[in-house]
């Protein structure tokens, strides 16, 4: 019965405990928008819980029930340690405030440990055996506590010694009402703690009874205590009230340690801050201009004092207002200051003379022309930088209006100064010129600036000259310069590339944009490697040329731009001066340069066979004179009745007659008719040579066009190195001749090379065209004052690009070495120059191409 009563006892104490931190939270529930509030009505809560779940474990019959109730303990008591760890934070405010993040990582303690406690039969980390102890008064849980319970335990303590060491620092310095709070909240707090040490470790009477629960019910009744005596949460209202009733103002209210309690928005304005958590901040950290006046001025009593101090970089007056704030119990407990701005006229008026004077030694000192006018446009005011630059002084002026505009930028002046009207702000910029005094035409840039009254319509004007004569002139010449440069640039048929040290493009000539199809907007500030890859293989490093300060240069690379494989020369030059380290890039196309060198080459080679073969023909025609000779002789002394031939004939025992009849019955006489005839053929054809290979002393006579051709006809058929391809005798030959031609005054030998280059250009276009019937159709009429001949092959004919060029010097279609690309541009440069005749081509790709050669009638006279 005794025991039962002691347990109904202690269980009481707890509920009374209970209720009371249960109470305090329903009291401080209005004020929960304060920080300080929230946290103590979460610590009354797990109070609360803790003391109701202890009685409850008291008053249960049997183990497995408080055992139950034991751990229900825990989802309050876990949370007791950081709560009151944290509001204590709160209370001392400054510097000891937790963040989110600081309350998230203070709740991982208690959820740790009420996990541990609900699996403790799992591990038994908290306890590993628990039993009724009945040797005190009344049943009790008597526990063999493990490491979880104790560094549980520990953190909770070292919490709890953490905040007491916080709470008596803020004790020291803090005074007044703020003082008195403090200890109420050190008493509040201790009493459970040194509750919680006597059960843990202190008497034997008292180790299966924790008296921790049961203190906070001294705890409550400190802080409601606290509450009523000491106005813990009446302050902010307080301040707040007196805010509401002061909103013109900038208002501010601090407690007894000078912490903002309330802000106003006209405040917040003046002082350029945002709504700062009551009771956090010390006015002397946030505005400690205004601190240092509250300081020196602060008394007891209400006072009005007008002092000055920069409200950012300005310099205000003030009257400045200190008044005790009171509780309701006339108790001071804090300060209420009030400010009014009460910068008056006279201090403005004398603030506008202090600028007029400044802007009027701006104005005299100023290097710039300045005008003021009226709303008339009458002068009411210029400075002697006018008078410098345009001649006029003031008393010349002065009221009148300036014949300074040209003619012919009137019209513009007059819709700027429309714009200048027109537009808000009254301010207007242009370009324009004007005319000094002396007649001299300045450039000049204009600032005008239009002041408008209250009412807002059009005061006075002030216009601001810049003479920029000089500057658009240097500006002109650069531009003209820079233009000049870039068209010397774009003119050069090589690529240009400019480089910085780091490889990015900083110039991109016409030629290069014309090969590559990049524009020069889109290269200039890329990367080389980025946009020319198949440059930047051949060019070392940039920078590490510059830095050599030495020209390098690769010869005959192979290029590949747009498709079109090509040989340069690539050379690089280092640029170096003081403000810019680069290169400039110089990409040489040598194609044609290459191309024709090899042909020179051909030339050459094909220029020593042709005098070696002039040489073999004079050669040639002493024995084949011999031959000749020799057979007209033989035929002579075979076939003629000479006494010579007769007595020789009888000394041998024969007849002539005999002799003759059989030289006639086997041939012998035809065989040497045939070898007479080869023989003049073959002197003809050393003619043909010789007079082709002769050189021509340019003196013309008259030829008849067809001989000519026939000649060359002749000659080309016995060409060797054509009968190498094929036989120019295989190819058909249709000849229109008209009759009655009249002959014309031409150099032979020249004539006949050009139709020589002709014939063997079409044959041999036929032959690599795969013609099987090839054919040329010779035409041979006069057109009014000319003798023309066409020549006209059945090849597969010439593109448009190739006809173009046909006649230019090197131009050739066949692989070096088959031909030198100088035959029709030869024969152009005879017929046109020398003849002063015309050679065309016609074509129709894949059928035909016909040469017209046309050639003057009248005669020439021979030259030299």
């Amino acid at each position: 019965m005794e025991a039962l009563n002691w347990s109904i006892i202690y269980g009481l104490f707890s509920f009374v405990a209970a209720s009371v931190s249960v109470a305090i939270a329903i009291y401080l529930a209005p004020h929960w928008k304060n920080i300080s509030v929230r946290v103590l009505i979460f610590l009354m809560v797990a109070v609360a819980v803790w003391s109701l779940a202890y009685g409850m474990e008291f008053i249960s019959p049997d183990l497995t029930l408080k055992l139950w109730w034991v751990k229900v303990e825990y989802f309050g008591a876990a949370w007791v340690g950081p709560l009151i760890f944290s509001f204590i934070l709160v209370i001392a405010g400054g510097k000891w405030q937790l963040n989110k993040t600081g309350y998230v990582l203070l709740s991982f303690v208690p959820l740790l440990v009420i996990i541990l406690v609900l699996t403790n039969n799992d591990h038994h980390l908290m306890w590993s055996h628990a039993w009724l102890d009945l040797s005190g008064r009344a049943p009790a849980m008597a526990y063999s506590r493990e490491i979880g319970f104790w560094g549980y335990t520990a953190v909770s303590y070292i919490l709890i010694l953490v905040g007491t060491i916080v709470l008596i620092h803020s004790l020291i310095s803090a005074r007044g009402i703020f003082r008195k709070q403090l200890v109420v909240v050190l008493v509040g707090i201790m009493f459970p703690w040194f509750s919680n040490v006597l059960y843990l470790f202190g008497f034997e009477e008292l180790k299966t009874l924790d008296l921790t629960p049961v203190s906070f019910t001294i705890s409550g009744i400190a802080f409601s205590w606290g509450l009523l005596r000491y106005q813990m949460l009446d302050l902010i209202p307080l301040a707040h009230k007196a805010v509401l009733d002061s909103m013109g103002d900038p208002i501010i209210a601090l407690d007894m340690n000078d912490r903002i309690l309330e802000i106003n928005r006209a405040a917040q304005t003046l002082f350029k801050t945002s709504a700062l958590v009551p009771a956090q901040n010390e006015v002397k950290e946030v505005f400690p201009l205004l601190y240092e006046q509250i300081v020196k001025f602060r008394q007891h009593h209400p006072i009005d004092v007008e002092t000055s101090f920069a409200v950012e970089t300005m310099l205000t007056y003030w009257n400045l207002r200190i008044s005790p704030l009171l509780s309701r119990k006339e108790k001071q407990i804090g300060w209420l200051i009030i400010l009014r701005d009460i910068t008056d006229r006279d201090t403005a008026e004398k603030a506008v003379k202090e600028s007029e004077r400044i802007q009027r030694i701006i104005l005299e000192a100023s290097p710039n022309p300045i005008v003021y006018y009226n709303k008339t446009g009458e002068v009411t005011y210029l400075n002697p930088a006018f008078t410098k630059v345009f001649g006029w002084h003031l008393d010349e002026l002065l009221g009148k209006r300036i014949d300074f505009v040209p003619e012919e930028n009137f019209e513009e002046t007059k819709k700027a100064i429309q714009k200048t009207y027109d537009k808000p702000s009254g301010n207007y910029n242009f370009i324009t010129r004007r005319i000094t005094k002396t007649g001299e035409i300045l450039d000049v840039s204009i600032n005008s600036t239009l002041s408008r009254t209250k009412d807002g319509s059009p005061g006075s004007m002030v216009v601001n000259f810049t003479d920029i004569t000089k500057i658009k002139k240097t500006e002109n010449e650069l531009r003209n310069t820079k233009n000049f440069i870039r068209s010397i640039i774009n003119s050069m048929p090589s690529i240009l590339i400019g480089l910085n040290i780091d490889g990015v493009v900083t110039q991109w000539n016409a030629e290069t944009q014309r090969l590559t199809g990049i524009l020069a907007d889109q290269a200039e500030g890329s990367l080389l490697k980025d946009i020319f890859p198949q440059l930047s293989g051949h060019i070392p490093n940039v920078r590490q040329t510059i830095e050599k300060r030495k020209v390098g240069k690769e010869t005959k690379a192979t290029l590949t731009i747009a498709g079109k494989m090509m040989l340069t020369d690539i050379t690089i030059y280092p640029i170096l001066s003081a403000s810019f380290q680069g290169a400039v890039i110089r990409v040489d196309d040598i194609s044609e340069r290459v191309r024709i060198e090899e042909m020179m080459v051909q030339s050459e080679k094909m220029l020593s066979v042709g005098g070696l073969a002039a040489g073999m023909a004079h050669e040639i025609n002493n024995p084949l004179a011999g031959i000749l000779q020799n057979t007209q002789v033989i035929r002579n002394r075979l076939s003629r009745d000479l006494p010579a031939n007769i007595k020789t004939a009888e000394e041998c025992g024969i007849k002539l007659e005999n002799l003759k009849a059989y030289m006639e019955k086997r041939n012998i006489f035809s065989m040497m008719e045939l070898v007479t005839s080869s023989g003049h053929r073959a002197a003809q054809i050393v003619e043909n040579m010789l007079s082709f290979s002769r050189k021509s002393n340019r003196r013309k006579s008259s030829h008849y066009l067809s001989d000519i051709m026939e000649a060359t006809i002749e000659l080309v058929k016995n060409d060797y190195r054509m009968k190498k391809r094929y036989d120019f005798r295989s190819i058909e030959i249709v000849k229109e001749y008209l009759e009655n031609i009249p002959a014309v005054s031409c150099e032979k030998s020249e004539i006949q090379q050009v139709f020589l280059n002709i014939l063997k250009n079409g044959a041999e276009a036929m032959v690599d065209a795969g013609i099987s019937s090839p054919k040329f159709i010779i035409r041979y009429f006069r057109q009014q004052d000319q003798v023309v001949f066409e020549i006209e092959d059945n090849g597969l004919g010439m593109d448009q690009e190739t006809k173009k060029r046909i006649f230019e010097p090197f131009f050739t279609t066949k692989d070096v070495g088959v031909g030198t690309g100088l035959g029709l541009s030869v024969s152009y440069f005879i017929i046109t120059e020398n003849h002063k005749g015309v050679l065309t081509v016609e074509s129709i790709p894949g059928k035909r191409t016909i040469f017209v050669i046309k050639l003057p009638i009248k005669q020439i006279k021979n030259t030299l």
